[in-house]
């Protein structure tokens, strides 16, 4: 190929993504209610039975084939909480968690109208709200922690300099705990509230 045909091949190209896998792409609502005359954030808490069991979190889940981030949150509210699809007002997209562990997830905001304190057992072993105010008075405690790459004992050390004493870089993250009256919120939930609360 000589430079000419690169140059009109490439030309117009933007910056493509490079994944070693498919991303796992999730979605979640963070749910509003009106109760007592102001606005609350509504928690489920996660059945014992399902993978990470007894943690805080917002309704969603993972993107089916066919839908968008957005319609995988509604209806993963409306299973969750056993709500009508009219029942849940989508007010606006927040933002897209990348890179933990290959995921892709998507947060949006959204109104709970009638909201009767439902829940779908098999996932959901409780949920509570707490004033969105409170989440203004006390900022979380923020933690950093380093993600370190764990090679298999497959892995061709023999193929690179240093072998197994190669220096790879270790990534960093941030962690986010906000100790609420009804249990420590933090992971990812703590994350997507803290960059909501950063945004009003």
């Amino acid at each position: 190929m000589e430079l000419r045909d690169m140059r009109a091949r490439l030309s117009g190209r933007n910056c493509e993504p490079i994944r070693d896998f498919p991303p796992l792409r999730a979605a979640v609502l963070i749910p509003l209610l009106e109760r007592g005359g102001e606005l609350s954030v509504l928690f489920e808490e996660r059945n014992a039975d399902i993978p990470q069991g007894g943690e805080i979190c917002f309704p969603g889940g993972h993107v089916e084939e066919g839908e968008s981030p957005e319609q995988a949150a509604l209806r993963e509210t409306s299973e969750e909480l056993l709500l009508g699809r009219d029942q849940v007002e989508l007010l606006a997209p927040l933002h897209l968690l990348s890179g933990e562990r290959g995921r892709e997830v998507y947060s949006f905001l959204g109104v709970l109208h009638g909201y009767a304190d439902t829940w779908q057992p098999d996932e959901v072993s409780r949920t509570f709200s707490i004033p969105l105010r409170w989440f203004r008075e006390h900022p979380p405690e923020i933690a950093e922690c380093k993600t370190v790459l764990a090679a298999g004992e497959d892995f061709p050390f023999e193929l690179i300099p240093g072998g197994r004493d190669y220096p790879f870089a270790a990534g960093r993250q941030r962690m986010y705990f906000y100790r609420a009256p009804q249990g420590v919120i933090w992971g990812l939930t703590a994350k997507l509230l803290y960059h909501f609360i950063g945004l009003l």
